[in-house]
């Protein structure tokens, strides 16, 4: 499946184009966190990287307050993107099952 921006509502667009400007590294660790989350975009990070640093910097995940564990950090994802999370998520299903 080939996202377009065309299929996000315009207040998402944004996002997506900034997605598409990340570096190499900073897209594979978003990736993965998408890959990770939960429906309510949710996803816990043992490690916390300088790219996983970046992305929240760029406001693309953004620190759970309400979570407190030695286990590792909460962050939601793409939070204020609802519909774009949706289809990444779907896309990221469809992947795991392909393998």
């Amino acid at each position: 499946m080939k996202l377009t921006e065309e299929q996000l509502p315009e207040s998402e667009r944004p996002v997506w184009r900034k997605l598409q400007q990340l570096e190499r590294r900073e897209k594979q660790i978003l990736w993965r966190l998408i890959q990770h989350s939960s429906k309510d975009h949710l996803c816990i990070v043992q490690n916390v990287t300088p790219a996983v640093n970046e992305l929240e910097e760029q406001g693309l995940i953004q620190r759970n307050p309400a979570y407190q564990s030695r286990n590792g950090t909460s962050y939601y994802v793409l939070r204020r993107t609802p519909h774009l999370m949706k289809k990444l998520q779907t896309a990221a299903i469809r992947q795991e099952k392909a393998f």
